[in-house]
């Protein structure tokens, strides 16, 4: 099984914008909703995997129902942390 070795953040905001619930079948963005399932960020039906000749994949889709109230927070504490844009020394053009 692969795993994110970081937190999928992309994701979960793209979710958090985004009218769900929501199918995804995308093979290496369920790996990231796993991920995001196990820390309480989003709540996602996922589907079986299985391991053939050494590959992993999943057995279906998974359907996306909610970001948690966790994730929300979790959102607004990273979008609190981020730089505005031309601090720090960087190039405004």
């Amino acid at each position: 099984m692969r795993f994110e070795l970081t937190m999928p953040y992309e994701l979960l905001e793209r979710l958090r914008c985004t009218k769900l619930p929501i199918k995804i079948d995308d093979q290496d963005e369920i790996d990231k909703l796993l991920t995001l399932r196990t820390e309480g960020l989003i709540d996602a039906d996922i589907p079986l995997s299985q391991e053939r000749r050494g590959h992993h994949s999943w057995c279906g889709s998974a359907i996306v129902m909610q970001v948690t109230p966790r994730g929300q927070l979790v959102l607004k504490g990273r979008s609190a942390e981020l730089p505005s844009p031309g601090v720090h020394g960087a190039l405004l053009v």
